[in-house]
Parts: structure tokens; C-alpha cells; sequence
């Protein structure tokens, strides 16, 4: 099949995405908003032009990226790359919006990891020592205020302890972000292309948004598994097992914000109690995603949506 001639947007796409990661590197501060626009160039290469030239492209940009700046230019440009790379090769071959997304989370996700590996091993800095030289430090000046106060004796141990349990879920955190980065690449990414090609590319109403059940029977697995090793990270079968149980979880609370939409637009109410769900979910997490969660198992287990569409 003969290839498309290379078009002007070509060079512009290239060009853009140095620019981009040299504001980047100029402007540290401006990272908020550039690690979700660093992806939007290569993904509409990706798109335009399919994996063969794209990946001589992003062949030469990571190199390129080794010379300049290579601290902060190489992991910035090789997550930039993959989550970019995923996304455009997933919008190249028509897939589903939740498809492209799936396939945006695993590039961050491969990318964030990368990134952690650079910092450990080229670096020599330990991201785990470092948090927990920080928890110390916050934990003694804690203590020491407490203590002025004449506020009496504090169990600090049982926190530094809850705290330093938490680094093991680092992956569930590195996976709900890589979700967050994810969605909003893919909607800018969107917007441009639907601006460039005229071409219109949008998300399914959320309302819409529904999970395989193997999610709900993965999740009460790890329920059952998690029964026995309550409170155990100390060996990595354990900690595999509550990553699992904390990120199946995570996504079916996504599946109860989904019904609340849906339970509004159906039964015409409304827009206030999904803004009220959001808000909870965004400034009281904890009781939010429970309640969430609570509500997506009822909804996957019993099929909420098809028995009040009878």
C-alpha cells in the first residue's frame, strides 16, 4: 500500500512537540499543564501518518532528548511518547473511546514507571527513602508541637506505621493517575482533531460508561483472599492482593458515579445530585469512593439499569 506523501502538518507536529519540552524544561511550574499537551503532537502523527514513520519520529525525539536537558527532557519525552504513541494508534484503528482510553492509562502507566526506574537507577535517588525521610521529619515536628502544647502522649508509631503501609499501594496510586492524565490527553486530543480534520471524536455520554462483570468477581476475590492477609505487607503476594482489591474497587466506584448519571437522565431529574456526588467524591474521597463502590457492585451485581429500563 502506497504511504501517504509527508504534509506540512508533519513538521509542524514535530516542532510543536520541542517546543513544548523546551517551555517545559524553561518553566518548571508550566509541567501541571504540559504533561497533558506533550502527548497531543505525537498522537496526531500517530493518527495522520500510522506506527511506521510515527515511530522513526519518536525514535529520533527520544534520542534528541538525551542531549538536551537529559534530567528532566528523557522521562518527560519518553512518557510523552508511549502514552501519546498508545493513544494515536488506538484513535488511528477506530477504536472505542474506553478502549483508547484503557490503552492512554497503560502508557502513562508504563511511562510513569520508566520514569520511576530512571530516578532510582540512573539517578541514584530513592523515591521510597525520600518519603519516608519527609514522614519522619513531619511525624517528629508533630510530636515535638504536641508536646509543647501539653497535648499528652500520642500513639505516632501506629501512624508512621499506617503511613509507610500506604507506599505499598503505590501502584493503585500510579494507575488512578495515569486514569486522570489518561482522559484528559484524549479529550484535548479530541478537540484538536476534531479542529484539524474535522472530524467528530467525542466520548459516549458517561451515563453510558459499564463494566465487564469479571471486575465485580475479581473484586470479591481479592475480598476473600484479602480476609486472610488483612493488615500483611510484608511479602509480595499480599501486597499484589490488596493493589488488586484497592484498584478493582477504584473502578467500580467509577461504575456508581456512571449509574447516578444515569439514574438522572432516565428518570429526568435533576443535574444537582451528580454535581453533589462529584463534590463529595472530590473533598471527602474516602467516604465518597465507599459509597460509590457500594453503589456500582449493586448496580453490576443486580443490573440496576436494565431493570429500570423494564
Amino acid at each position: 500500500m502506497k504511504q501517504q506523501p509527508l504534509k506540512k502538518d508533519f513538521y509542524i507536529n514535530i516542532i510543536s512537540f520541542l517546543l513544548l519540552l523546551l517551555i517545559t524544561i524553561l518553566i518548571p511550574p508550566i509541567q501541571i499543564f504540559t504533561v497533558f499537551c506533550l502527548p497531543i503532537p505525537i498522537i496526531l502523527l500517530m493518527k495522520a501518518y500510522g506506527l511506521k514513520r510515527t515511530s522513526v519520529v519518536m525514535a529520533i525525539l527520544l534520542v534528541t532528548s538525551m542531549f538536551v536537558a537529559p534530567v528532566l527532557s528523557f522521562p518527560l519525552t519518553a512518557l510523552a511518547l508511549i502514552s501519546g504513541g498508545m493513544i494515536g494508534w488506538s484513535i488511528n484503528h477506530g477504536q472505542h473511546p474506553y478502549e483508547t482510553w484503557a490503552k492512554g492509562t497503560a502508557g502513562f502507566v508504563l511511562g510513569l514507571v520508566l520514569i520511576y526506574a530512571y530516578i532510582e537507577l540512573i539517578l541514584q535517588v530513592s523515591i521510597m527513602s525520600s518519603f519516608e525521610n519527609t514522614m519522619d521529619q513531619s511525624l517528629q515536628m508533630t510530636e515535638e508541637l504536641f508536646q509543647g502544647l501539653g497535648a499528652g502522649e500520642q500513639n505516632f508509631d501506629l501512624i508512621r506505621e499506617q503511613m509507610t503501609n500506604m507506599l505499598q499501594l503505590l501502584p493503585v496510586f500510579l494507575v488512578a493517575v495515569s486514569m486522570a492524565l489518561a482522559i484528559i490527553t484524549q479529550w484535548i486530543s479530541y478537540k484538536v482533531i476534531n479542529k484539524v480534520y474535522k472530524q467528530p471524536l467525542s466520548f459516549p455520554p458517561f451515563r453510558l460508561f459499564r463494566l465487564p462483570k469479571i471486575i465485580l468477581w475479581i473484586y470479591f476475590l481479592t475480598l476473600i483472599v484479602s480476609l486472610f492477609v488483612a493488615g500483611d505487607y510484608s511479602t509480595l503476594p499480599s501486597v499484589a492482593v490488596w493493589n488488586v482489591y484497592h484498584l478493582a474497587g477504584l473502578i467500580i466506584a467509577l461504575q456508581g458515579l456512571s449509574f447516578i448519571f444515569y439514574y438522572t437522565h432516565a428518570k429526568k431529574q435533576s443535574k444537582a445530585l451528580p454535581i453533589i456526588s462529584i463534590l463529595v467524591l472530590v473533598f471527602f474521597p474516602s467516604i465518597g469512593l465507599y459509597l460509590l463502590r457500594i453503589l456500582g457492585i449493586i448496580d453490576l451485581g443486580f443490573d440496576l439499569r436494565n431493570r429500570m429500563a423494564k
